[in-house]
């Protein structure tokens, strides 16, 4: 009997989505940004198990390049398709490539061959033989093993009757040809999710062309998926102007009809003129209800440099804030998840908190809700905390309060906590995030007057979120100020406009309703190699970009010097 499917909650049932659910070609999807791209793989993952286009026991492949991702998509799916979840497999492309390793890493020769208990290390000078494994070598293996054996190449084109990959246009060619190794001229189908225009990791070898190459080689569909959900009408319209122009620069653009009064960009003096003008702005939306999480800075790169004048103001007038570059990818691991959770749970526990670590801990045991062994685990994970909270005191100090995070690791168990998140068998990889996390917990703890207040500010809840664009991917805010228009940020431009015209269109689309773009004659703050750069800032390559926000999407010009 034909089973009939429509999506479930959370996404629109437009005819743009359903085309690309429903077709049984390889599709690439270029998708704008808030257009719902990792939704749209979880409703596309319901369809296929419950209408049996993926028969049972063949299952989908997801594959990502962070662990975030990675993470987001499963936990998607397993909302959206219950039991038959199980055979969605989500990895991150390192992940997967480690996989292939483990399993098959006899078939290399023995000098290349990783030891059984091989650790992953991140700096080519720490590698040591078979011992210790440059992480970015884990992908040359798993090629160099598929090019050995045509046997273990269809153990996965005939395991994976689907393929998904997200961000598709940060693949590289080393990537790529991994997935032609292991499905071009399979019955794979391939589901290929991005958008060209947010192509920004060019810089880290990201293959340009690779939609067009996908398209031809594996004889792909292309579609488009570009409603916003997230932005208002007028950022939404901004988006639309920016993106033609990204698309080809020499043919003329659609010009809005009216003014963009939620948008403007602003010329300053210097740096503390700038510095007072965000600080007041950000001031005045706190005072309407805006949260300072809703609230986002953003620099080409280098933010901790562009923003120390505006984070000394910021703190000044006790407007919390948090640089977010290094700190945000330690955060969204698995274990800074962990880590924030029994923190919150710890300090001032909340119902959606709780449910959270009883969840977890229920995954990490393999128990699922209504079995019987999942009071006596709650019961445990409860009276864990009780007694940790016990302990807290006025006078409890940061070291006593990351001992309590250790003993909660430990009580979840850390070799399962390795088990489920395969990058933590690595004990280089794991110190490397706790570190991360240690450090930033004692930053926290001495800014702020209580252990409330710095269980808050660890999680950027209530601070002023500041990244590089690198950084901002997948993020959205109330308002977005975008500091240093300018040449000496975008020093590329001229040699690569498509790259940085990308990025400048990702720091735009973050915003939902109010859009501030900032360019500063005179910036002391900024570093070129190893001396500072404080000659005067200069817009004459960067121009079209400023022509194109003033004049086509009627930002509000205002020189702030006169």
């Amino acid at each position: 009997m034909k089973v009939q499917w429509c999506p479930s909650d959370g996404i629109q049932a437009t005819d743009e989505l359903m085309d690309i659910i429903t077709c049984e070609e390889s599709v690439a999807v270029l998708a704008g940004a808030g257009a719902g791209k990792t939704e749209l793989l979880a409703q596309k993952a319901n369809y296929l198990f419950f209408t049996d286009k993926c028969v049972w026991p063949n299952r989908i492949l997801s594959l990502t390049f962070k662990t975030e991702a990675q993470l987001n998509i499963k936990e998607r799916v397993n909302k959206r398709c219950g039991i038959k979840a199980t055979r969605f497999d989500s990895f991150t492309f390192h992940a997967f490539c480690k996989s292939i390793v483990d399993r098959f890493k006899n078939v290399l020769p023995e000098a290349e061959r990783p030891i059984n208990n091989y650790d992953i290390v991140f700096r080519r000078q720490d590698v040591s033989g078979t011992d210790n494994i440059l992480m970015d070598d884990l992908l040359a293996l798993a090629i160099k093993i598929l090019k050995a054996r045509a046997d273990i190449r269809d153990i996965f084109s005939y395991s994976y009757d689907y393929v998904f990959v997200d961000e598709f246009q940060d693949t590289t060619n080393e990537q790529y040809a991994l997935l032609q190794l292991l499905f071009q001229h399979t019955a794979t189908t391939v589901l290929t999710v991005g958008d060209i225009y947010q192509s920004i990791m060019l810089w880290a070898g990201a293959r340009q062309t690779v939609f067009k190459d996908f398209i031809n080689d594996f004889e792909a569909t292309n579609k488009l998926l570009v409603k916003n959900y997230r932005a208002s009408k007028e950022i939404q319209d901004v988006l639309g102007i920016v993106l033609q122009y990204i698309k080809d620069p020499s043919q003329p653009v659609t010009e809005l009809a009216t003014p963009a009064p939620s948008c403007s960009i602003n010329v300053f003096g210097d740096e503390y003129q700038e510095a007072s003008f965000i600080v007041e702005n950000i001031r005045k939306l706190i005072g309407t209800g805006v949260s300072e999480g809703d609230i986002c800075i953003l620099t080409k790169q280098q933010s901790s440099l562009y923003t120390e004048i505006l984070r000394a103001e910021l703190t000044k007038v006790g407007i919390n804030n948090l640089d977010m570059s290094d700190l945000q990818d330690a955060l969204k691991e698995p274990l800074g998840q962990l880590f924030t959770l029994f923190l919150k749970a710890l300090i001032c526990p909340t119902p959606k908190v709780m449910t959270e670590l009883y969840r977890t801990n229920l995954a990490l045991n393999k128990v699922d809700d209504g079995d019987d062994k999942e009071e006596e685990l709650t019961t445990s994970l409860v009276n864990f905390i009780s007694l940790m909270q016990g302990l807290l005191t006025t006078g409890t100090t940061v070291d006593e309060l990351l001992s309590y995070i250790q003993r909660f690791n430990h009580f979840l168990g850390t070799q399962m906590i390795k088990g489920r998140w395969k990058q933590y068998k690595s004990p280089g990889y794991y110190n490397k995030v706790w570190q991360v996390l240690e450090v930033h917990l004692r930053n926290m703890c001495s800014q702020s007057g209580s252990l409330e207040d710095a269980s808050k500010l660890f999680n950027a809840e209530n601070a002023v979120q500041i990244m590089n664009i690198h950084k901002c991917k997948g993020l959205e805010y109330h308002a977005v100020y975008f500091m240093g228009i300018e040449d000496q940020a975008f020093w590329t431009y001229t040699s690569e406009p498509f790259e940085n015209n990308c990025a400048i269109y990702v720091a735009l689309s973050r915003a939902k309703n109010q859009l501030s773009v900032t360019y500063t004659k005179y910036r002391a703050h900024r570093r070129v190699t190893n001396r500072f750069d404080n000659r005067p800032s200069t817009h004459e390559n960067i121009k079209p970009i400023i022509d194109l926000l003033v004049k086509k999407c009627k930002f509000l010009a205002v020189n702030h010097t006169k």
